[in-house]
């Protein structure tokens, strides 16, 4: 664990223009085959021992770290699944941010959702505590898939939860969906597109099946139980995507990402642009100028640090200038618009620069005016070989 005045040295004074505030709720009340997260159980005495945790988290960065009435612009609840906390619990975490922290009128506040853990009324209230944007996690619209997925609902029940959000007054309501897992069809694909459309979203995440260590699916592989889909067909069902998001008024703006014009979520965008952002909650992630660290991946002894006074940090990077400009770039060729590429002149920039020259050799790269980059059509189908190769 870290004490409050060593990490306040390394973090030093660094200007923070606003920040992204994430809180990560580690609570499901079932694993999904797919997830290699770090979750809990949720449970009377987890709940409240996370509770505590956060409340001493914000009260440290708030007070020890100077941090106090720092404007916030982006809040995002997610997880696991935050709504298995009830919505009382999950406004108390929202007051007590605003208590420490100056957050902004026009602050986007998302959090996601799974559909069998709200009602009319839960949405109601937490629409009117000041959540802005629901994430529903969808996944697939296909039955039999959802069994084997695990952890998911019918997709009669999505339908069912955002014309509660409606009548309780969200406007900006993305779907979760995910391509390329073991069993999965195009036939199937076309279905899932099409009942999304058919609930009027304005926002679609389209994340392609990755087999993660640790997950039940990659226990059942490991033991011969299963198969992963071949890259080939993953590229198929993400072109079909395509072509059916943008013919119904979509923008891809980032790898995975679609919105109608005006609903790109703003906090994901902070860490594309690499902007502060602060994260609560064991297993959190934050960023703040050159520094990058992360909560320890256990609600014990998360919560026991922080009864302590002490940050629980399990590891904290300090960035050179160079990588943080490295970090803009690989991060920013995320979003389709592109990057700017802005570094000091330095030896480390020239290598950088011979690299992105030789992607753009290789078809991988777009170099345009003033010095933007932006992935090609094939560059963000190898996407992750791009940002291995600008390390």
């Amino acid at each position: 664990m870290t004490r409050v005045t060593d990490f306040k040295k390394t973090l030093g004074r660094i200007p923070l223009e606003g920040l992204g505030v994430y809180v990560h709720v580690p609570f499901c009340r079932v694993r999904c085959r797919f997830c290699a997260f770090y979750m809990e159980r949720p449970g009377a005495d987890r709940v409240q021992a996370f509770m505590d945790g956060v409340a001493h988290e914000l009260h440290l960065y708030a007070h020890a770290l100077g941090l106090r009435r720092i404007p916030v612009q982006t809040i995002y609840f997610g997880g696991g699944t935050p709504t298995t906390l009830t919505s009382q619990q999950l406004i108390l975490i929202l007051n007590n941010i605003r208590y420490w922290f100056a957050v902004e009128d026009d602050a986007e506040l998302s959090i996601e959702v799974h559909p069998g853990t709200v009602t009319p009324e839960s949405l109601g209230t937490l629409r009117q505590a000041g959540f802005t944007r629901l994430s529903v996690g969808v996944q697939s619209f296909d039955r039999n898939e959802l069994r084997e997925l695990g952890g998911r609902m019918f997709g009669g029940g999505v339908g069912q939860a955002i014309a509660w959000a409606r009548s309780a007054g969200f406007t900006d309501i993305s779907l979760d969906l995910m391509y390329g897992f073991p069993g999965h069809s195009m036939e199937s694909w076309q279905r899932t597109l099409d009942e999304a459309l058919a609930l009027s979203p304005t926002h679609l995440s389209c994340y392609a099946y990755t087999l993660e260590e640790g997950s039940p699916f990659h226990r059942e592989i490991v033991q011969g139980k299963g198969s992963t889909p071949g890259q080939e067909f993953q590229v198929t069902l993400e072109e079909r995507a395509i072509e059916r998001l943008v013919a119904a008024g979509f923008e891809r703006y980032e790898i995975s990402n679609y919105c109608r014009p005006g609903y790109a979520c703003r906090h994901n965008m902070r860490y594309w642009q690499v902007r502060p952002y602060l994260g609560l909650g064991p297993s959190a992630q934050s960023c703040l100028g050159h520094i990058r660290f992360g909560n320890v991946a256990d609600l014990e002894g998360y919560a026991d640090s922080l009864k302590r006074g002490a940050l629980p940090m399990d590891e904290i990077t300090c960035l050179s200038p160079d990588q943080v400009d490295r970090e803009r770039v690989i991060w920013g060729l995320r979003m389709l618009s592109g990057v700017p590429v802005r570094m000091k002149a330095t030896e480390q920039k020239a290598a950088f620069l011979q690299t992105i020259h030789r992607l753009g050799e290789e078809g991988l790269l777009r170099v345009e005016g003033q010095g933007r980059v932006r992935l090609t059509d094939l560059g963000i189908r190898y996407a992750d070989t791009v940002a291995v190769a600008l390390l």
